[in-house]
């Protein structure tokens, strides 16, 4: 066998290996991304630091009584998106949800020293 007939039958090899594996995409990850809007209210009488994250990170803003923020964040499918609620001079609360929706809401409630938060 010469060096081209070789070369000529690795590369038909390849050629059929690739069309293949282009043929055989591997079907949607059970685990991939999805985008969920949380929408997080303070009802409780205390101004509050609300962080929203995901396994991969997230964000930290102030809210103010009687408001609400919307925070957008990319969960794996199965994994859970974390609400933490910092009451400004006071206490904390957290809460945590495996969400296979779009959308979430909670309320920030109870008092400055012990806050809660809900799901809605």
């Amino acid at each position: 066998m010469t060096l081209k007939s070789r070369i000529a039958g690795a590369t038909a090899i390849l050629g059929v290996a690739g069309t293949l594996g282009l043929g055989i995409a591997p079907a949607a990850s059970a685990d991939a991304a999805q985008t969920v809007n949380v929408r997080v209210t303070v009802k409780g009488n205390y101004n509050a630091t609300v962080c929203v994250t995901d396994i991969l990170g997230g964000t930290c803003r102030d809210v103010n009584r009687g408001k609400s923020r919307v925070f957008t964040v990319q969960p794996r499918r199965g994994t859970a998106v974390s609400v933490r609620v910092i009451a400004k001079g006071g206490g904390s609360d957290e809460a945590n949800v495996v969400t296979g929706g779009s959308s979430l809401r909670f309320d920030a409630v109870g008092s400055k020293s012990r806050p809660d938060v809900k799901r809605r």
